[in-house]
């Protein structure tokens, strides 16, 4: 025994993920995927990416494309895959239906499965009979005692056929998860269960064994809604004579609610985070702690940070909850103190050229504007503002009064305006005009200290000073600090608005 556990021990890790191309990958997958990763680099082994591409009707080669992109955006690398070959390909499931027709015939030879001639009619009379009689449905067995002769007859009718696994009756199938400790099933739960549908295609329960076994794989992670699947897989390893691989069953992800996690919890794609301006650092390491916590408490972890503290055992077995709220903090946080500023003003402007068109509308012609200057007045303006967003597609709101040429009031500026009266709106702003003219410099420092000559002199409370010059200068009631944009756009801009303004008051 000791020597078995050695010989397990010793042996290479390896790990899958194998998403449906059947939509975007959503947070629940990409979790998936991600805690495959870490598992396997931080014991020194491969993850394996599979498509499961058996749905020929929902399956789509873009869907392929979108979850191999999204993946390594999130920074996810694989040894082996479509994309990277490998030696136990073919990688797609499509592509391997000569294998499993091979292993499909070797139950059937060795008696482990056989052909079931149940007519629809037929199997919904049974359950139907289930129904009334207050019990969970599981097929008779009735076409488990065909004999040779009368499958043989059924064959040459032409007769529709589905393969079904032969389950050894009254069994208790117990396993060892690394999540949830031992699990136990009763075959009874679910009696003989179809490998091939009539139309000649495997099932997943099946194909996923033929998969992860010849790929070797020596861990399955996955969501725990998989967990029921999980007896009728072991029966088909010990049929086969293939070795059973550790199983780990993720906790579900919860909304802050405590319900199912949907769209109204923030549950979109990842894709839909990458048009939304969130980091892929930031992402990858918020999913990371679904339902997984560092012994040390730290939060804000790198790739390689997380791939050195990544232990399996640490999963938790309850519930994870999504915080959208905590996704959106940790993402300003990896704007504000992770990224330098070089990293963060290319990423700003490489973010507005792919997605210009999944900002707000407004902001689309800011957009166009901050890609027109030159790199380093770009840079500029993300250091002054880089406190006040908190994704990537917030930044032209923010950063607006940096680079429109023309101010145009907004209704509170306009009510801000009324409200002083435009004569005391007027007064304030020449003044503080003719100021700044007569200064041979004019820098961010000398903002409020002539702002507040200006109120002294009027006699006006400082407040409506500042407020009226911001409007002035951006045409808004609130926003960046006046003084960081003075200092970048400079004494001749300055005055350029100042003028325009007071054009406009008439």
């Amino acid at each position: 025994m000791a020597e078995k556990n050695k010989a397990e021990s010793s042996k290479k890790i390896r790990t899958r993920f194998a998403p449906s191309p059947t939509g975007w990958l959503h947070l629940g997958n990409a979790r998936t995927a991600i805690f495959n990763y870490l598992f396997a680099r931080h014991n020194g082994g491969d993850l394996v990416l599979r498509i499961e591409d058996t749905d020929r009707e929902r399956s789509k080669k873009e869907f392929e494309e979108a979850i191999i992109e999204d993946l390594k955006w999130l920074g996810i690398e694989w040894d082996e895959g479509p994309d990277v070959g490998g030696p136990h390909g073919p990688y797609r499931q499509r592509e391997r239906f000569d294998i499993y027709k091979k292993y499909v015939d070797i139950l059937l030879k060795k008696g482990y499965a056989y052909r079931c001639f149940c007519t629809p009619e037929e199997l919904e009379a049974e359950r139907e009979k289930a129904k009334k009689e207050g019990r969970p449905y599981r097929y008779s067995g009735k076409c488990r005692h065909l004999t040779p002769e009368q499958v043989e007859e059924y064959l040459k009718e032409g007769k529709p056929y589905v393969v079904r696994f032969r389950v050894p009756d009254g069994r208790d199938i117990v396993f060892e998860d690394l999540i949830k400790g031992e699990v136990k099933f009763n075959v009874n739960d679910f009696g003989d269960f179809v490998i091939v549908r009539s139309d000649g295609s495997p099932v997943y329960n099946f194909v996923v064994v033929i998969d992860d076994a010849l790929m070797k794989i020596t861990h399955v992670i996955r969501g725990e809604d998989h967990l029921s699947n999980t007896p009728k897989q072991i029966l088909i390893y010990e049929a086969l004579g293939f070795e059973v691989p550790k199983f780990a069953h993720l906790p579900i992800i919860l909304g802050e609610d405590r319900s199912k996690l949907s769209k109204r919890h923030g549950a979109v794609s990842v894709r839909q985070y990458r048009f939304d301006g969130y980091l892929p650092e930031a992402l990858l390491n918020f999913l990371s702690l679904l339902g997984w916590y560092p012994k040390d408490g730290k939060e804000i972890l790198s790739k390689e940070e997380l791939i050195e503290r990544f232990d399996i055992e640490d999963i938790h077995n309850a519930p994870a909850v999504f915080n959208k709220e905590k996704l959106y903090w940790m993402n300003g946080v990896y704007i504000r103190e992770v990224l330098d500023l070089d990293d963060l003003t290319n990423r700003v402007i490489n973010y507005l050229k792919q997605y210009k068109e999944h900002l707000d509308k407004e902001d689309q012609p800011v957009a166009e504007l901050i890609l027109q200057k030159p790199y380093e007045y770009i840079k500029e303006v993300v250091s002054k503002v880089r406190d006040s967003f908190f994704t990537l597609k917030e930044f032209p709101k923010r950063a607006k009064p940096f680079f429109v040429d023309k101010v145009e009031l907004t209704p509170e500026a306009v009510k801000h305006i009324e409200k002083i009266t435009p004569e005391v709106a007027k007064q304030i702003v020449e003044l503080y005009l003719q100021k700044v003219k007569d200064m041979e410099t004019f820098k961010g420092e000398d903002f409020k200290k002539v702002a507040k000559q200006v109120a002294k002199e009027l006699k006006l409370k400082p407040g409506m000073v500042f407020k009226t010059l911001r409007v002035a200068l951006t045409g808004e009631t609130q926003g960046v600090s006046l003084d960081l944009l003075v200092d970048v756009i400079g004494k001749e801009a300055t005055e350029k608005r100042l003028e325009s303004f007071l054009s406009n008051l008439g």
